[in-house]
Parts: structure tokens; C-alpha cells; sequence
């Protein structure tokens, strides 16, 4: 039997804003991400979040509580024919060693698990080099979005090397991967 196909989505910055947030109701979509989650799933892709909360390690709020928030979002973009699974969290701080934040690939692993997806046939969206190096590493194909942390140019820079495609938008990226599909 085949596998399924997955797009891994970041979240900070990849489907929301503000990248870095005091409490998770500040936190809000951005334009045009609902529409394209939507087209994707229509085309068959099961989109997993994966995503880094250091602010759960800080104690700013909870593991519990992202998760209440999460489910939350999901719900609210159900209208536009969007699945969101997971998420699937590292929710240590930036400098604690761990096996689960991104570019490590464990979590993409969990999810590829628990839905049954090829990861060789799989992308990953985000806006740093470490989601897109996360792709190169398990064998699929990284998206580079010039949203939230890759509107800089530094780090643009940085992921460029890893990405396969680079959008200014988040449509502009699921374009390219139908594009991929229909090809």
C-alpha cells in the first residue's frame, strides 16, 4: 500500500503572527493561510504542525494550554476544508539540548508514524533554515516562506541553501507544490 504524502507546517511565523508572543490569544493568522491549507488538503496532503514553544519551558503557559489553543485553531479553519494534525511540539527553550527541535527530524518521524506518511514524498513549509534543513534531513522537500522570521535577510540567507523553493507568500508556496503534483 502507498503511503500518504504529508506538508509539515511550521507554525510562528508560518501560519501565524507574531513570531514571538507573551500569551497565545495574541497570536492570529495570517492572510491567505486558511485558503491554502484548504487547497491542500483537497489535494490529499495530511498537514501535520510541527513546531517549536519554547515559551512552555519558561513557563509563560503550558503544554496543556497550547494544546487547548491548538485545537482551537484547528476547529476555526475546518470552514475552508482544513485538517491541521498534531501539533507536534518541542517545547524547550532554544539552548536546552533536546532530540526534538527542528532541524532534528524526531518529530516529523512521530507524525509520519502516526499517519502512515512517506516522508521521501513529503515538503515542510516554514520561515527558518532550521524547517527547511529539517526536510532536507528526512529525505523531502523544504519550503522556504519569506514570512516571519525569513523576512530578514539574514535568515533567508540561511535557509536558501536548504530550501527547494522559496515564496514571498504562503500561496505562493502551495502553488509550487501543485505545481509538483501535477508535473
Amino acid at each position: 500500500m502507498d503511503q500518504r504524502r504529508a506538508v509539515f507546517l511550521d507554525l510562528n511565523g508560518t501560519l501565524v503572527t507574531p513570531i514571538l508572543v507573551e500569551q497565545l490569544t495574541d497570536l492570529r493568522l495570517i492572510d491567505g493561510v486558511q485558503e491554502g491549507v484548504g487547497r491542500l488538503c483537497r489535494a490529499g496532503f495530511v498537514c501535520p504542525v510541527v513546531t517549536v514553544q519554547s515559551k512552555i519551558e519558561k513557563g509563560l503557559f503550558s503544554e496543556a494550554e497550547f494544546h487547548t489553543w491548538f485545537e482551537a485553531l484547528a476547529r476555526s479553519m475546518v470552514t475552508w476544508g482544513t485538517v491541521l494534525t498534531g501539533p507536534y511540539v518541542c517545547p524547550h527553550r532554544f539552548a536546552t539540548p533536546c532530540m526534538c527541535a527542528k532541524p532534528q527530524t524526531l518529530l516529523y518521524e512521530r507524525a509520519a508514524a502516526d499517519h502512515g506518511l512517506s516522508l521521501s514524498g513529503s515538503f515542510a513549509v516554514g520561515d527558518t533554515a532550521a524547517d527547511v534543513e529539517a526536510a532536507k534531513r528526512f529525505g523531502g522537500r523544504g519550503c522556504l516562506v519569506l514570512t516571519g522570521y525569513s523576512a530578514r535577510g539574514e535568515e533567508a540567507s540561511r535557509a536558501k541553501r536548504f530550501a527547494s523553493y522559496t515564496g514571498r507568500t504562503f500561496g505562493e508556496v502551495v502553488d509550487w507544490i501543485l505545481k509538483q503534483e501535477a508535473a
